[in-house]
């Protein structure tokens, strides 16, 4: 791994800090699903995983740190993967609806996988009422993940596209 690469993973990390800091009064609505999706579109697996790791990591010192940290990173790591995947053999990168789409339902199935990962660990023992009542945030969160994806896209591309021509990327 190159001093480069160290350095954009650091710099999106402290961007998904920050933003979820700054976001952390509105409930579910912050800005690190949307870095994490962009990351895995457009630069790849490998860097998606080791910041939304260090993301949640490094927010949930502040803000609270349980299990649940353990579910946060083990879901998106699936997501990355199930993505990365599609990507494979969808036109998702060129189809700016299908990128929307995908933030809607990535964001409802981390909340649907967090809430059964944790169910067990809270003494839950009927999961459909328990993942229901916190249904609403997971809208929240799928919601602020429509918003954020489509106000930090353009920037966030053109620090990748830059990136990426420097390192003589070719295709993530």
């Amino acid at each position: 791994m190159k001093t480069k690469d160290l350095t954009l993973y650091a710099l999106l990390t402290a961007v998904c800090v920050v933003g979820r800091f700054l976001t952390q009064v509105i409930p579910n609505a912050q800005p690190v699903t949307a870095i994490i999706l962009l990351i895995t579109l457009y630069i790849g697996p490998h860097p998606a995983v080791i910041i939304s790791a260090l993301s949640m990591i490094i927010t949930n010192f502040y803000l609270g740190m349980g299990i649940w940290t353990i579910a946060q990173v083990g879901v998106f790591i699936l997501l990355i993967l199930l993505i990365h995947q599609i990507t494979r053999i969808t036109p998702l990168k060129q189809k700016l609806s299908w990128q929307l789409i995908t933030c809607v339902w990535m964001s409802l199935l981390y909340g649907f996988l967090v809430s059964l990962f944790l169910a067990p660990f809270f003494g839950v023992t009927h999961f459909w009422p328990y993942y229901f009542s916190g249904l609403p945030f997971d809208l929240l969160h799928a919601g602020g993940t429509l918003v954020f994806y489509l106000l930090l896209k353009h920037s966030l591309l053109t620090v990748f596209d830059h990136y990426l021509r420097r390192n003589n990327y070719h295709d993530a």
